[in-house]
């Protein structure tokens, strides 16, 4: 075993990470703004100390939308250059590119971080993913680190296995879909009138993307259930994760129906924060798990 503060494993609030669980490896969480229509502002964090999610979700079922910012460089430097003088090394698993601006404003960051502190390592990581999945391989890139692991290899971790996690995903309303700029509004139309309810993933770039469409909620959860099943790496002895957007009833519909195929042997359920929630709406469901390689190939 090594001693943790070896290095130091950081995500951003975007990860989803389930407190208990950064908490236990000393994961450190870089907040991210959130702005909603009614005027309200507040930080993500990693607890939602700052605003709790109940009350979050509620906001938004009442027809309240939120704007997400990605994390700036001065906010990288603010966060990172005093960890890097205490003499901390870093290994930063970032918000997917596809999706934001926040990984080219890290590297940024980095940059200078590198005149100032030549002596330091600090490592970025694309995750190319978002929310929970991301704070699933955060989470095991820290127990990497407790069993030995040096940066340079848990890096080369981090890059080998994130296209090896599949970020199933489904949503209850299409039009928070639209809002975010994730669907035409015209899709989310017809798709709303016929019931019609995608089934996603991330693609290898980083992208939300549509899989296919189940005809209704109690389908696109069976559905759900049934691509984790199918892809699921049991030669990978870690959990499937689920989480929910205010929806813990049909996340544990789809841990049991995940349970009763009797390839996964544990599943974990979290909560889906502001950050991404903002997108998917109350009634956001997703899915983390191992997998040969992403349902969508790159192009």
């Amino acid at each position: 075993m090594t001693d943790r503060n070896s290095y130091l494993v950081v995500t951003d609030a975007c990860s989803d990470i389930i407190p208990e669980y950064a908490d236990k490896e000393g994961i450190l969480v870089i907040p991210m703004e959130v702005a909603m229509t009614d005027g309200t502002r507040f930080h993500a964090t990693y607890d939602n100390s700052e605003f709790p999610l109940n009350d979050f979700y509620k906001k938004v079922e009442s027809g309240v939308m939120a704007n997400t910012s990605a994390v700036t460089p001065q906010n990288y430097l603010d966060f990172f250059a005093p960890l890097l003088k205490e003499g901390h090394d870093i290994l930063y698993n970032c918000f997917t590119s596809g999706l934001s601006s926040t990984y080219n404003n890290a590297l940024i960051a980095q940059q200078q971080l590198k005149e100032d502190f030549p002596d330091r390592k600090l490592i970025v990581v694309d995750s190319l993913g978002a929310t929970a999945g991301m704070g699933y391989q955060t989470y095991y890139a820290a127990v990497n680190r407790d069993n030995g692991m040096s940066i340079e290899d848990n890096a080369k971790w981090l890059e080998d296995t994130k296209l090896r996690i599949n970020y199933t995903w489904i949503v209850s309303d299409l039009m928070h879909l639209s809002r975010g700029g994730r669907l035409s509004a015209g899709a989310a139309l017809v798709g709303t009138a016929l019931q019609l309810k995608p089934v996603g993933d991330i693609d290898n770039e980083g992208h939300l993307v549509a899989l296919e469409k189940a005809h209704g909620r109690k389908a696109s959860i069976k559905r759900l259930a049934e691509w984790c099943n199918a892809r699921l790496d049991t030669s990978v002895d870690k959990p499937v994760l689920v989480a929910h957007c205010d929806c813990p009833e049909d996340a544990e519909t789809l841990k049991q129906k995940i349970l009763a195929d009797g390839k996964a042997k544990e599943v974990i359920i979290g909560r889906t924060g502001p950050v991404v929630g903002a997108h998917l709406g109350p009634g956001g469901l997703t899915c983390y798990y191992f997998c040969d390689h992403r349902s969508v190939k790159e192009k």
